[in-house]
Order: C-alpha cells, then sequence, then structure tokens
C-alpha cells in the first residue's frame, strides 16, 4: 500500500509501476500529511499496519510521525546501481538523504522551486503586488486568500522564509492585521481564486491550478515572485518507508523502481514535478530551480526548527 498527495496525476504515476511488475498490486491512498497522520497512528495504536511506503513533506513526517516510530530508514532499501550512480543525480545520489539530519531516513527526488503570491489579473493589475511588503496594504485588508499557517505546508514554508526576511512580526501583520480569508483545503484555495472569489492568494497549490487550466480554467491566474518567499524543497516527492510494512519485498521493490529515470519520467511528467534525476525534462518548468541559483532548502530538517518557529508564532497570534 503506497500513500501519496490526493491527485489524478498519481494515480496515473502508479499505473506505470503496475505495468512493470504486473505481479505486485499496489493499494493506494492519497491523503495530505494532516490528515495521513492521525489516521496512520491510529491504525497502528490498534495493531494494524496498512501502508508500505509514502511520499510526503519532511514536516508532519518528522514532527509527529517520527517520533512515534512510524518509519525505517529508506537508504538500506535502496539498492540499484543505475538508482545510486552520483552521476545520475543532480548534485549528485547522497544529496537526496540531506533532507533528514541522519542522511538515511528518507530520500528527496524532486528539486522543486517555492510558490509564491497568486493574482487574478481579472481583479488586481499586476504592477499593484511587487513586492510581499505591498500585501500589508490596507488596500488588500479582508481580500487575502492564505493557506493556515499553523498547520499548511503551503503557508509555513514561504512564511518561514519570510519571516527570516522581514522579521517575526510578519505573521501578525499578514495573518492578522490584514483580516485575510484562511483555508485549509488546497482544493478551495485553487477553486476560490479561479472563481474570482479573491484577487491575492498565496500557496495555490500548482497541480491543482494545472489540472484546472487543462479545462480553460484559471488563465487569468498569474504566479509572482518575491526573494522574501523564494526557497526550494522536495515537498511531497519525499519518500519514507514504514516501519512494520505488511508487504517489505514489495515496498523494496517499489522504491527502487520510483528512483529509476523511467520512473521519475512518468512521475515527473504526471505528478508535474521536477526530478533531480539528470536527463527527466521538467514536468513543471514554472517551478524549476534555475541552475546555478542558490536558494533556502526549506524542507530539510536542520531548517525544522525554524519552520517549527513560524507555527509556534502563528498559533500563538491567530485566534
Amino acid at each position: 500500500a503506497v500513500n501519496t498527495f490526493p491527485g489524478d496525476g498519481y494515480k496515473r504515476a502508479l499505473k506505470a509501476f503496475t505495468q512493470a511488475f504486473p505481479d505486485i498490486k499496489i493499494e493506494h491512498t492519497g491523503l495530505h500529511s494532516q490528515d495521513f497522520a492521525p489516521r496512520i497512528l491510529q491504525e497502528r495504536q490498534a495493531s494494524l499496519f496498512t501502508w508500505d511506503v509514502v511520499t510526503i513533506p519532511t514536516s508532519t513526517a518528522l514532527q509527529v510521525l517520527r517520533p512515534a516510530g512510524v518509519w525505517d530508514p529508506v537508504r538500506p532499501a535502496i539498492v540499484l546501481p543505475e538508482v545510486t550512480d552520483d552521476a545520475a543525480w543532480e548534485g549528485g545520489f547522497e544529496r537526496g538523504f540531506s533532507v533528514v539530519k541522519d542522511r538515511a531516513l528518507a530520500y528527496g527526488f524532486s528539486a522543486v522551486r517555492g510558490g509564491g503570491v497568486t493574482i487574478n489579473t481579472n481583479l488586481v493589475p499586476e504592477d499593484q503586488v511587487k513586492s510581499l511588503a505591498e500585501l500589508l496594504n490596507p488596500r488588500w485588508k479582508g481580500k487575502l486568500l492564505l493557506p493556515d499557517v499553523r498547520v499548511m505546508g503551503d503557508a509555513f514554508w514561504p512564511m518561514t522564509s519570510a519571516r527570516l526576511h522581514l522579521g517575526d512580526d510578519i505573521i501578525k501583520r499578514l495573518y492578522v492585521d490584514q483580516e485575510p480569508v484562511l483555508s485549509r483545503d488546497s482544493r478551495q484555495i485553487a477553486e476560490f481564486m479561479i472563481r474570482g472569489r479573491y484577487p491575492i492568494a498565496l500557496g495555490v497549490n500548482p497541480l491543482l491550478l494545472s489540472q484546472f487550466q487543462r479545462q480553460g480554467l484559471g488563465k487569468s491566474l498569474k504566479l509572482l515572485r518575491f526573494p522574501e518567499l523564494d526557497t526550494y524543497s522536495s515537498g511531497a516527492n519525499t519518500v519514507w518507508l514504514v516501519n512494520r510494512a505488511p508487504h517489505p519485498n514489495a515496498a523494496k521493490v517499489f522504491i527502487n523502481w520510483l528512483l529509476t529515470k523511467e520512473a521519475q519520467v512518468v512521475w515527473a511528467r504526471e505528478v508535474e514535478t521536477n526530478s533531480r534525476r539528470l536527463g527527466v525534462e521538467p514536468g513543471n518548468p514554472l517551478y524549476a530551480v534555475p541552475r546555478g541559483v542558490k536558494l533556502l532548502q526549506v524542507d530539510a530538517e536542520e531548517n525544522l526548527p525554524e519552520v517549527v518557529k513560524t507555527q509556534d508564532i502563528a498559533k500563538a497570534v491567530i485566534k
């Protein structure tokens, strides 16, 4: 059983595994971290062990699930020579382990530039929002749509970068003083922006937006990048091996397949992400990390204390 974030792209990508290994049946769930974590913890308390492999970001995986003993190190499971070849990966194979300090627990196989501020150009001219600080203008009070920074990576990652650039009070100034509308639903954020309910949003999910735009919707939405928010991460493309996995051999086969070039081509295309494997076309060029540009890897464990601080500040000021 494999859990990924929700989305049709993940389902299509997993079909490629079924085609490569028809004797291994995949059971797939598509749950965000905040939904997956309580479910797996509740099941394990009842001695139910459902999942084998999970692809989710580091934040909840390290803060909530690691202390509960949910993970086994993924490093020993990765054995294919074509996967462990340093020359096959941007920055070398080992770089993928840098998401966790022990360099063994998880593997990040993507490098995705962080999102920025999304505007609806039908409602606000692009030249009226030239920096993150401009969102603090009283004219935008009550008109901002923001993911809940207390629980959602779409918010606490970029806001950690913003806080390091602009100071701790940026959270109160943006999330309290500006009286924004908060959401804990990525799909709702994308839909509200597409429908023109709000002129400006943070954390519009690029995969969801792309799905809508293929249907001819959301063409007036434009991503604006600001230095205060510019980071990169492996995001939901970080692979974890579940402790006491019910199908350990199949889990190992899946993890090694996932990191092959063939699988990464499919994964990048269908999930619209950007693989660290060389020779794999970016699935979402708008979110590709430019060569030679150094950005904060906001999902690395070494930066987790700053992310936690962002969440703690938000919990204290947002009532």
